[in-house]
């Protein structure tokens, strides 16, 4: 659902590609190559706002019909924010080492893409209140932190806690769907399917308050 493209590919994410974000063509390219379409939100991210590649990119989105962004921590062209649905624009001033974007812009850059992820994993039901529910106790630390989860949620103890994972396969989400409607796994899967797998549209409980974890 959620897929990275950078100028250079893959090996640009470990050494630099020099002179990648600059072949304007292959900007568009990467958004035919990823069938992008109507159904598409494309960001583009570059620190200047002027990126070539990044500009190719999203310009070719739009023609594309997907819907669009920027995040830059310059003011991009005009014309560019004409085109794009969403304008993000973290000014951070200039950076302590000249021209070492990776600081300032990049940080800011970061806590604004943490922000958009965030909340669309809160919105595909990921969470149920402050809690990451949509987890498999796959190993120690999430193994207790499932078993938490589920205790708060559903009022019960780290015994009936475990047995209830156990019985969903290792899925939280199943757990308290399980616990809370008084139902089989295959019945809880079937509803949670039903309701974009979202626990409060199937339960219509409201989730535990906000607590510091």
């Amino acid at each position: 659902m959620v897929q990275g493209i950078i100028a250079g590919g893959l090996p640009a994410l470990t050494r630099a590609q020099e002179g990648a974000e600059d072949v304007v063509q292959n900007g568009a390219l990467a958004m035919d190559e990823h069938r992008v379409n109507d159904k598409d939100f494309v960001i583009g991210i570059a620190a200047s706002g002027t990126t070539p590649y990044v500009r190719a990119a999203l310009e070719r989105a739009v023609a594309l019909g997907a819907s669009t962004g920027i995040v830059a921590s310059s003011p991009p062209p005009a014309d560019l924010v004409a085109r794009v649905d969403v304008t993000m624009l973290p000014i951070v001033g200039p950076e302590v080492v000249t021209g070492s974007t990776r600081m300032k812009a990049g940080t800011a850059t970061k806590l604004v893409l943490n922000t958009i992820t965030t909340g669309a994993m809160i919105r595909l039901g990921k969470t149920y209140g402050n809690l990451m529910v949509d987890l498999r106790a796959t190993n120690n630390k999430l193994i207790d932190r499932s078993q938490r989860i589920v205790m708060e949620v559903c009022g019960v103890s780290r015994d009936e806690a475990t047995k209830l994972l156990e019985r969903a396969g290792k899925s939280v989400k199943l757990a308290i769907v399980m616990q809370k409607k008084d139902v089989s796994r295959e019945e809880a899967e079937k509803l949670l399917a039903e309701n974009g797998g979202v626990i409060r549209r199937v339960t219509k409980d409201a989730p535990p308050p906000i607590r510091d974890r």
